[in-house]
């Protein structure tokens, strides 16, 4: 057929373990096909560092003569330190079967070897070889190919870095739920974008068909323990009946993973989807610093060698100065009007690449020093996807793709400001963790002085995010001071919301403390913004959450923020009377008092019998399998019934339209607290008891007591 190109995207990498350095490299194509090549490590290198001249001299000597381990020896001149920019000569050595006993035996007899100082690369795989010095494209990019006859000729990384959608790759959820108190086995299949199909044993037939049927690139399989012989099952069945396949156990996950977030993943570190999904972001940075350093013609010592540069001796004084946190500036509690928020855009991440901060110690040049170079791409990505995301219907697909990227690039930029001075960063370096805090510390106060300066009150802030106000302040006021802030900081902001009225509130459990991020308002595009409030959160009922809203809605039904004090606060007021007369009458329909909650493990580990689990066990007893990373979902009938799995009922096991009516006004009255008490309201206002603060957890923890102890006597 002679030679063909074809663009496609890679699959997967995976060693064949018949051969010792077979390779074998899986690419889908556009048009749907998988192909797969065998290719060859070239080299399996690591380095030996001599303690002097005379012993690397005799050790290499001796080496030379180990023709069973090695394959061939040579000096060669590598980088060993970050903080050092000589290179050192070492011993390369390319062995011939890193699994092989005989290699671990001496790789043993190496580091005890009194003429060797360090040994390095000798934690890299054979993936990790080929992929970071052969390969040097990252799993899952888009590449163009040619090849002839199975034979791989040439292989090219294409640009894909404005593609949004996931890739075509199919991905199949598989989730067991395995009773260790009997042979049964339950199977939870679920398609990316589709709904659960349920299958009871390994050998069942349409469980078998499922897989012919679907013919998934990608099996991800969750289960709470690893169970080999259930494992190589499934693995058989899908080699059996499909062409190709990557599976991948990852087995602390409560929710289905991404393709996204996986492909993110796997480029960002350059390792194949089943170690990224596999691995804790730690590791994921490590990896790509690896790769990053092998390039720049580093060496890599052993992941327990602790970086010199950790942490140094240092007067009280200089702890004093820089051992600090990021700073936040109280919000003044109440309301505010005519209020703009400025967001600097990854201001962490700004910071290191503006300063130039990195490992190591002092770099001059901003195109070698390697967080910045990391840190770079990723936030050149993340502006590309905001500027994208804003061209998106925020109800359309690509919208909720584009999210997903910018969050996992987010979760990313993070922990590599997070772990530059952790212990367990084989590179970290505490002066530099402890400089991007200082100098994220000095932007703030700068930017204070200046907005007080122009006549702006400052808020509220909080660490990245300043909250502004001035008294007949137009849009364009607040875009001028931020341009004026972008200059003298040299960090890019966005103006992120401008309010019509804002409301900055207590924390819940005491009225007296003051929290992060826990504010509603109106913006003048009449958008309802809430953080830290129930509308925010997943579990509460959707009565609860559309009475919120709509207690906030009839709030901002004004035009000065004297109404709101006024006018806005007697209309809050008679909605809760409605909501209370409503509810107390039974006019709620029941599907809008439903309770969501995760079960985060199975339920014979819960020691205590919380609403969620005993819905789950009420499902379980009427035969329908609720286990680990299911949404169980309930309402409240009976909270005050002595037996725990009555105070609850599944929303599958609903027969009639009661429900704990005292306890749902009690959500009410919590909720209608939450954003009013800023106003001075109380329930007390209806003739209720005002409720004590942490009154929730003492309730809690007193009805813990009470399940454990019902639990103990039963048994």
């Amino acid at each position: 057929m002679g030679i063909q190109t074809a663009v496609g995207w890679i699959l997967d990498v995976t060693h064949d373990y018949s051969t010792d350095d077979d390779i074998i490299l899986l690419i889908k194509l556009q048009d749907g096909k998988v192909i797969s090549f065998k290719e060859r490590l070239q080299q399996h290198l690591f380095y030996v560092l001599p303690k002097s001249y005379d012993d690397g001299q005799d050790l290499f000597q001796q080496l030379s003569r180990n023709l069973e381990v090695i394959k061939k020896i040579f000096w060669d001149d590598k980088y060993t330190d970050l903080a050092d920019r000589n290179k050192i000569r070492l011993i390369g050595i390319n062995i011939t079967d890193i699994h092989s006993h005989d290699f671990q035996i001496f790789i043993k007899k190496l580091a005890m070897d009194s003429r060797v100082r360090s040994l390095f690369n000798t934690e890299l795989s054979v993936i990790q070889q080929f992929i970071y010095n052969q390969l040097r494209i990252a799993p899952t990019s888009k590449v163009r190919v040619d090849y002839e006859e199975g034979r791989l000729l040439s292989i090219s990384k294409v640009d894909d870095s404005q593609d949004i959608a996931p890739l075509p790759f199919k991905i199949m959820h598989i989730r067991i739920d395995d009773d260790s108190k009997s042979d049964d086995i339950t199977f939870k299949v679920r398609l990316e974008n589709e709904t659960s199909v349920v299958f009871n044993g390994l050998s069942y037939d349409r469980f078998l068909s499922c897989i012919k049927e679907n013919e998934p690139d990608i099996a991800i399989i969750y289960e709470d323990r690893y169970d080999h012989d259930i494992v190589s099952s499934i693995d058989n069945i899908f080699t059996k009946y499909c062409n190709q396949i990557v599976v991948i156990h990852s087995l602390d996950t409560v929710e289905d993973i991404s393709l996204v977030e996986l492909i993110e993943k796997a480029r960002f570190s350059y390792l194949p989807l089943k170690l990224a999904s596999k691995y804790r972001m730690l590791r994921l940075i490590d990896s790509r610093i690896t790769y990053e350093l092998l390039q720049r013609d580093f060496v890599i010592p052993k992941r327990r060698s602790v970086s010199k540069h950790h942490e140094q001796i240092r007067t009280l004084e200089e702890v004093v100065e820089m051992d600090k946190a990021g700073m936040i500036i109280s919000p003044e509690i109440g309301l505010h009007g005519n209020v703009a928020v400025l967001d600097f855009n990854d201001e962490y991440a700004n910071l290191i690449i503006r300063h130039n901060i990195s490992y190591e110690n002092s770099i001059e040049d901003k195109q070698t020093a390697l967080l910045p170079s990391i840190v770079q791409n990723l936030v050149s990505r993340r502006v590309y996807l905001k500027q994208l995301l804003k061209t998106q219907q925020p109800d359309s697909i690509l919208y909720s793709y584009c999210e997903s990227r910018l969050n996992i690039l987010k979760q990313i930029l993070v922990c590599l400001y997070g772990t530059s001075g952790s212990i367990w960063n084989r590179y970290s370096n505490v002066r530099i963790f402890e400089e991007i805090n200082k100098l994220s510390r000095q932007v703030l106060l700068k930017t204070k002085d200046i907005v007080q300066k122009a006549g702006f009150e400052l808020i509220y802030a909080d660490t990245d995010a300043v909250f502004l106000k001035r008294k007949d302040a137009t849009r364009n006021d607040f875009e001028m001071i931020m341009n004026e802030l972008i200059k003298e900081t040299g960090l890019e902001m966005t103006l992120e919301f401008h309010y019509k009225f804002l409301v900055l509130l207590y924390i819940e459990a005491d009225d007296k403390m003051e929290a992060r991020k826990h504010y509603f308002g109106l913006t003048y595009e009449n958008q309802l913004i809430t953080r830290g409030i129930d509308t925010r959160r997943h579990d509460a009922p959707a009565f609860i959450k559309e009475f919120q809203r709509t207690l906030l809605s009839k709030l901002f039904e004004c035009k000065t923020s004297e109404e709101v004090l006024t006018i806005g606060y007697e209309n809050a007021l008679k909605y809760i009377t409605e909501s209370i007369d409503r509810l107390m009458n039974g006019e709620v329909q029941v599907t809008d008092l439903v309770i969501c909650k995760l079960l985060r493990q199975n339920i014979e580990k819960y020691r205590s019998l919380f609403p969620h689990v005993a819905a789950a066990i009420r499902l379980n007893i009427s035969g329908v399998i609720a286990s680990r990373g299911d949404n169980i979902q309930y309402i409240l009938t009976d909270s005050n019934h002595a037996d725990p799995l009555q105070r609850i009922t599944p929303t599958r096991l609903i027969s009639s339209k009661t429900y704990d009516k005292e306890k749902y006004l009690e959500m009410l009255l919590d909720s209608a607290e939450a954003v009013l008490s800023v106003f001075e309201f109380s329930r007390s206002v209806y003739g209720f008891e005002k409720k004590k603060a942490f009154h929730w957890w003492n309730e809690l923890y007193q009805q813990r007591e009470k399940d454990i102890q019902s639990a103990k006597t039963e048994l």
